[in-house]
């Protein structure tokens, strides 16, 4: 069964059951639960509305307390707030005063992303050419709690998951790679109408999450890998090039007339100042993390005031991006200390890798669910998802049914590391041609994987992986359906 064979004629109720159930699922959580305590009230949700309501006012990002540009947050998804404080008004600064149109636009949210199982579902059925496991993976998608949460926060994760999935779906049709069956009729014009509606998708998804800049480096690795000629690639990759920064270039723009120097987010300073360049302190002076995260702000703050008193003078027109004297301070600290900033580094990213969604169920109980921590540790978290004392049954239940999703979950991908990558290395006269087809799917999906999920090394936690969760949940199946002999019927599929 290919992606084009797939009829929506008949399947379409099986979707929409989807999506409804969907729905269901997630207007129950948000009603029930999430809107009644304010529980969508998040670390950074805060900024969010600050930023749509200086929008909906008509002043553009700017700080609400004395109308300095904001450059730490990409303009997505204040954008799309803002329409909803436009539509009922901006009440006030304080969040709360605009719960009308901040509990609107969840809803409106929870529509939306209730679109993620059906798309998991194309991007299944074509990536792993499997009826079965696209279906599998789409009812998954429905009551996998990480999504469902998002879709009820006042945060950007759950939207730009939605346009991820539709970048993953175009951009994985434009190309195969060498030694791949053909699965769906490869001709210039569609390549490159592919390519074209993935760098589109990818560019909506970086105003929203700003990894998206760096994905897209990722994604230029693995079309060089592409099985069309040299020609056909270099034209793709223009193309994808220049689309993927026409749409993002004008946040260029506005920033290097703002301040004179040419970025689009600069939070990678602020994440190395506050998260990686303290540690690395604490563990060379002994000193308490809070000590040295207070030091390191005061310097930020002499630093940012001497370069605006430089700017009165020189250049009063620009203004001083503080994230970027952050990084300026950190980087000289973190380049004398390389090795205490890769292991601290990693030690997020596992975080990241391992956290589990429930956690923020933990954050509920204890009402610390509005803020992150200066530090988090895995095993502690793991040990209050799973023991914490005040937990009451119902959540500890859904706490409790993530722990055995994620021991499935996990068997699968590393049961499919070995079988799939690691296997074929020692035993290559054994691989099939299912293994085969197989070992190309986890390798390109592994890069943007690995690539997305190694960025998280500032502070890592669980839904800074859900970008790339759909395309993990796809990995597992195929090693779950491979254990049950549920193979793809490949051999139609070659030679065409």
């Amino acid at each position: 069964m290919t992606f084009e064979s797939f009829s929506l004629k008949n399947r379409w109720h099986h979707l929409g059951l989807i999506f409804v159930v969907a729905v269901i699922v997630r207007a129950l959580v948000f009603g029930c639960y999430i809107a009644p305590h304010g529980y969508y009230l998040q670390a950074d949700s805060r900024d969010y509305h600050y930023c749509a309501h200086s929008l909906a006012l008509g002043r553009g990002m700017m700080r609400p307390d004395n109308a300095y540009p904001i450059f730490w947050r990409t303009p997505g998804y204040p954008i799309y707030l803002s329409i909803f404080y436009s539509i009922f008004g901006p009440q006030g600064l304080d969040f709360n005063q605009n719960k009308m149109a901040l509990e609107t636009s969840i809803w409106v949210q929870i529509f939306v992303c209730s679109t993620i199982p059906i798309l998991l579902f194309f991007l299944a059925l074509y990536l792993a050419q499997s009826m079965m496991l696209a279906w599998i993976a789409a009812w998954i998608a429905v009551f996998h709690i990480g999504f469902v949460l998002a879709s009820c926060y006042i945060l950007s994760d759950a939207l730009a998951t939605v346009l991820l999935l539709l970048f993953f779906l175009f951009f994985y049709r434009s190309f195969r790679l060498i030694g791949e069956p053909i699965l769906h009729i490869l001709t210039d014009q569609s390549m490159i109408v592919d390519v074209l509606l993935a760098a589109f998708f990818l560019g909506l998804y970086t105003w929203l999450r700003p990894n998206g800049q760096f994905t897209v480096l990722v994604s230029v690795f693995i079309l060089l890998l592409g099985a069309c000629a040299w020609r056909i690639k270099i034209k793709k990759i223009i193309l994808f090039l220049l689309l993927f920064f026409s749409i993002i270039g004008g946040w260029y723009v506005r920033n290097y007339q703002l301040t004179g120097h040419v970025f689009f987010c600069p939070m990678t300073g602020a994440y190395l100042q506050t998260f990686c360049a303290p540690r690395i302190l604490r563990t060379v002076t002994g000193k308490p993390l809070m000590d040295c995260m207070k030091y390191l702000m005061g310097h930020v703050m002499q630093e940012t005031a001497r370069e605006t008193i430089r700017l009165q003078k020189e250049a009063p027109h620009l203004y001083v991006a503080r994230e970027l004297v952050c990084s300026n301070i950190a980087m000289p600290i973190i380049k004398a200390h390389p090795f205490y900033f890769m292991y601290d580094w990693l030690r997020e990213v596992m975080k990241t890798i391992f956290d589990p969604y429930a956690s923020q169920i933990v954050a509920f109980v204890n009402n610390s669910f509005s803020y992150d921590p200066a530090e988090e540790f895995l095993f502690e978290k793991i040990n209050l998802w799973l023991f914490a004392q005040n937990m009451p049954p119902f959540l500890g239940f859904f706490c409790w049914l993530e722990f055995f999703f994620l021991l499935w979950f996990w068997i699968g991908l590393f049961g499919g590391i070995w079988l799939f990558l690691i296997k074929p290395l020692f035993t290559p006269e054994e691989a099939s041609i299912h293994t085969k087809f197989y070992r190309s799917l986890w390798l390109k999906t592994g890069f943007f994987i690995g690539g997305l999920v190694f960025m998280t090394g500032g502070f890592g936690y669980a839904r800074l992986r859900m970008p790339v969760e759909p395309l993990m949940i796809i990995l597992t199946l195929t090693w779950w359906l491979w254990i049950f002999n549920k193979k793809p019927n490949l051999k139609t599929n070659i030679g065409k």
